[in-house]
């Protein structure tokens, strides 16, 4: 289907469930944000250069009962001139307070999800489903600890080896001082698990089906330090400090480098420290500014940097090989972001209550031993968000 097409078929179902909430507005409730902006390297890497996005959000959530909620969520990104990155996806989800006793809190939550990008890059089309437990206990109003389990499964419909479970446990421990400082400690370890794929064996009657695995399970282990400081009414301060280490020695085999965020090369591929910090300054009830630093280590496991021609956009081949340079990747990101944010009340309005509009500007230096992710790049944006 064209990417014109595909865009203006979400935008029209997105309206059309807006009017519908916008009639039963005490039940229904909805989120649309919408943003676009230019980056010289916007997907990551110089394979795309001088792209811009236009980007629609909506969510839709619907108070059931005191202790359940449904949510819906719409989203499409469409990039210009490279129309063939674009990509849509919608996700349904069931949260619950299952339970309360004393200073205890449960919490439970089913979803699922669809992703769908363009032909061309149709291999990172998935669609899957997961589930959460959560567990909080509040020792006092401000000290409270927090423990759960997610589980989420993906399917990739033309990569059926990409497949997988992804299974992760978490503890955090909140505190909040006198001084207006709140502290927020979280370790988290999650595993990947690939399923396994079937393959026939033998000949005539004794073809026999059987189970293969060769790709092994990715562990990561994870911790970040959250601190957060008022300084007065108007000025905040929060820093975080994380890092994440890989525990397994080897990694899954897919290396599909074409500057997205491709499923092949996610979050379990990489280990390192990173840090962040934050200053919001709210000039009054209705105006913000927002300046982010933020620095990332990624040491990349078994993602081997190839020879790659410039001149022609493309990897080297000999003998219809890659040329491998013989070392995995490794980046160093240091990035700046400035955003003003203005908000209005729209209380003359039935079904809306809150316009916001988001100005924003950046600076990216990535650094890298690979050269097609190389790079720095300025940014800029512009958000309209409004909901009920």
């Amino acid at each position: 289907m064209k990417t014109g097409k595909m865009m203006t078929r979400f935008l029209l179902s997105s309206w059309i469930i807006i009017g519908i909430s916008s009639l039963s507005a005490q039940e229904i409730y909805f989120d649309l944000n919408n943003s676009t902006g230019t980056a010289d390297y916007l997907l990551g890497s110089r394979l795309v250069e001088n792209a811009s996005y236009t980007s629609t959000v909506l969510t839709l959530s619907s108070v059931i009962s005191d202790n359940s909620r449904a949510y819906l969520d719409l989203s499409h990104s469409q990039i210009y001139p490279f129309s063939e990155y674009s990509s849509s996806q919608g996700e349904f989800g069931l949260q619950l307070r299952y339970l309360e006793i004393k200073d205890n809190q449960f919490f439970a939550g089913l979803h699922a999800y669809l992703n769908r990008y363009q032909d061309q890059y149709s291999y990172y089309n998935s669609s899957g489903y997961g589930l959460y437990l959560k567990w909080k206990y509040y020792f006092k109003t401000s000290q409270v600890i927090i423990a759960g389990y997610d589980l989420n499964l993906k399917k990739f419909d033309e990569v059926a080896e990409a497949s997988n479970s992804e299974h992760e446990v978490y503890a955090t421990y909140n505190h909040s001082f006198r001084t207006k400082t709140s502290l927020n400690l979280r370790s988290s370890l999650a595993v990947q698990d690939f399923w396994s794929q079937s393959q026939l064996s033998g000949r005539g009657r004794n073809i026999s089906v059987i189970e293969v695995s060769d790709i092994p399970s990715n562990t990561l282990l994870a911790t970040e330090l959250r601190l957060s400081q008022s300084l007065g009414s108007k000025l905040g301060l929060t820093l975080w400090l994380s890092t994440q280490t890989l525990l397994n020695e080897e990694a899954d085999l897919f290396n599909l480098q074409d500057g997205l965020d491709n499923p092949f090369t996610d979050r379990f591929r990489w280990e390192g420290p990173a840090s962040s910090l934050r200053t919001l300054y709210r000039l009054n009830s209705n105006n913000s500014f927002k300046f982010t630093h933020s620095y990332r280590l990624k040491s990349y496991l078994d993602v081997p940097v190839y020879l790659f021609d410039f001149q022609v956009m493309n990897y080297t081949l000999v003998d219809e090989e890659f040329v491998n340079l013989g070392f995995d990747r490794e980046d160093t990101r240091n990035s700046l972001q400035l955003q003003w944010t203005k908000n209005w009340m729209l209380t003359r309005y039935p079904g809306l209550s809150d316009l916001e509009l988001v100005l924003g500007a950046g600076w990216v230096n990535n650094q890298s031993n690979d050269p097609l992710y190389d790079y720095t790049s300025m940014n800029y944006s512009i958000g309209i968000n409004f909901n009920n």
